[in-house]
């Protein structure tokens, strides 16, 4: 396998360098040749013309391009341009697919990719080009998920070099389209591809809900415009600059334990937020920065990994925001990659990747992704040592580290003091609802229960059951005060355990020896059976200290009504009669 790269810069030179692939691709017998193009130039005519030209020269239509916010060969940033890469093979078999307007056909169209990547023998990977931006990917890219964990997906989103741009296309010889998905099938039994992402992006404050979003757009963060974000905490005002001054500062969100970092992209008149990728409501989300360190940590961690893999040849698809933050510095972490082998690639309005773990497809945004690509075995591994050269992490760079570092570790205290104060929080809320000795709802949090249903829309029958301990003041005189709260604590137990599997039952310690139990949409007959074995398992218990101990029950049925002390009556009218008639006993009130 083999990668030669080309700048476009005039017809002439671009004839020649043409010529030179195409000797170098039948003087070597490869089986197979595909043509990646990367444009910064918005001119249909030009790119259609270099297309065409290429397709007539090596007879093919395996060529795929994509405007480009930035267009990269030999692992540096180019001035804008045109960069044409040709890939040639030796065995694999590289198909191209096109997928015309996409656009409401996502979920559909994933199926029909899952199934064709399933049956195709040795396939190894899945390169998309699209222009995500009108296409609902997230369908897509799940139904994806499904296909084989062994075939690795990456790709990238169509964008131009400003973010006021609204150019959003991928080419091919035959057009520019603005609703293409281009796919390329990679297979092959001496195929190999290695692919990961490095971030570096850190954390800031406390982690914010999403209460309101709907795919891109991101409504209310806590119940609040999620314009509020940075206006409150950033101190960046919603007005023309607002995409610009908000690149540094994206917004990180958490989906099954991985990190999907999310940069805006403009700000709504009702405070909503239009994103470069998805959020769904209850995900967390953070604000976050960009930190050098850990980015090069990232970065030099991927690296030990290309160098072992040995590629032959490495694209590299990376998130706008990344060439944005970098600014001058923006080859240190691309040029190492070109010193393990032939690197180009361009910069993206979004990557996507597999996840390793889950094998999830998802879409990423301000990731570097890293492709490496071989055929046969690894050769003998040459370059050992290769790293980012962060010795231009100084002067104003290094003062960024420093201050990044102690944003962070401000940072790490100020979430460790939110989180002991929600603990805390919760804590204190379990205290204020619950029984201190026997852990189960206090009277008053009871009582709130019960009128949420007496005061409920629903017209089903519920229940009550009023406990009693029979003799209990006897426990507590014999045997003291601490086996009488054992013996309490052991009854709660004993109560939880039986209406366990009943939803929205609740048990409440009404005072003293008595306890309540709330059994919604459960009639007066089964809330009775229920108290009868309820009862059995207390007087067949062997207490410590004790040993038998029984309990007195009343039961009655209701349904919705505001007048609860009527329900209340009857469920006393009710216990009485069983303690009354001898105790350890149930007693149901009359309807």
């Amino acid at each position: 396998m083999k990668q030669s790269t080309v700048r476009y810069v005039s017809e002439l030179d671009f004839r020649e360098q043409l010529s030179g692939i195409l000797a170098d691709f039948k003087s070597n017998n490869y089986k197979s040749i595909l043509f990646h193009i990367y444009s910064g130039v918005l001119d249909e005519e030009l790119l259609l013309s270099i297309s065409r030209r290429i397709s007539a020269m090596f007879d093919t239509d395996q060529i795929i391009g994509s405007i480009s916010a930035g267009e990269i060969k030999n692992g540096r940033l180019m001035d804008r341009g045109v960069l044409i890469s040709a890939m040639m093979f030796e065995s694999a078999d590289i198909c191209v697919h096109r997928f015309a307007k996409a656009a409401g056909r996502e979920q559909e169209l994933g199926v029909e990719i899952c199934r064709l990547a399933n049956s195709l023998p040795h396939c190894k990977a899945l390169e998309f080009l699209m222009p995500g931006t009108n296409l609902h990917t997230r369908a897509l890219f799940e139904e994806i998920s499904r296909c084989s964990r062994d075939i690795q997906v990456f790709g990238g989103y169509a964008g131009g070099h400003s973010m006021e741009s609204s150019e959003h296309f991928v080419f091919d010889h035959n057009g520019l389209y603005s609703d293409m998905i281009f796919m390329i099938t990679y297979a092959g039994e001496d195929f190999h591809i290695s692919v990961d992402k490095s971030v570096g992006w850190q954390t800031l404050g406390v982690p914010f809900s999403v209460t309101k979003a709907d795919e891109n757009r991101l409504y209310e963060v806590d119940g609040r415009p999620a314009v509020e974000l940075y206006e409150k905490y950033m101190q960046i005002e919603a007005d023309e600059h607002f995409a610009e001054e908000t690149f540094e500062f994206p917004l990180m969100a958490e989906l099954d334990g991985e990190e999907l970092l999310r940069h805006t992209i403009s700000v709504g008149e009702d405070g909503s937020l239009l994103l470069a990728g998805y959020v769904t409501e209850g995900m967390k989300i953070y604000l976050c920065y960009g930190a050098p360190a850990e980015i090069v940590k990232k970065v030099d961690a991927r690296l030990i990994e290309v160098c072992e893999f040995c590629p032959e040849a490495i694209l590299l698809y990376s998130c706008s925001v990344r060439k944005s933050f970098w600014e001058d510095f923006v080859n240190v972490e691309m040029i190492p990659f070109q010193q393990i082998a032939e690197t180009a690639g361009f910069y993206t309005w979004g990557e996507v990747n597999r996840d390793r773990k889950n094998g999830n497809v998802l879409e990423y945004n301000i990731t570097l992704m890293s492709i490496a690509m071989r055929e046969g075995p690894a050769k003998t591994k040459t370059k050992k040592h290769v790293h980012v050269d962060d010795s231009v992490l100084k002067g104003q760079a290094s003062l960024i580290k420093r201050l990044t570092k102690l944003v962070y570790a401000t940072t790490t205290e100020l979430h460790k003091a939110y989180t002991d104060l929600s603990h805390m929080n919760d804590k204190l809320k379990d205290m204020a609802e619950h029984d201190g000795l026997t852990r189960v709802l206090n009277r008053r949090t009871i009582e709130q229960e019960i009128t949420k249903v007496f005061e409920g829309e629903s017209d089903k029958v519920s229940s009550l059951i009023m406990l009693d301990i029979d003799y209990f003041k006897k426990i507590n005189d014999t045997c003291g005060h601490a086996v009488g709260d054992d013996t309490l604590r052991t009854i709660a137990g004993i109560m939880c355990d039986e209406v366990k599997d009943i939803k929205g039952s609740c048990v409440g310690r009404w005072g003293g020896e008595e306890f309540m139990l709330l059994l919604p949409n459960v009639s007066g007959d089964d809330a009775f059976k229920l108290a009868e074995d309820l009862r059995r398992r207390i007087e067949q218990h062997s207490f410590e200290s004790v040993g038998s101990v029984t309990a007195s029950l009343g039961v009655t049925s209701f349904r919705p009504d505001p007048d609860t002390m009527s329900v209340y009556v009857k469920l006393d009218d009710a216990l009485y009669e069983a303690k009354r008639s001898g105790r350890n006993r149930t007693v149901l009130a009359a309807p």
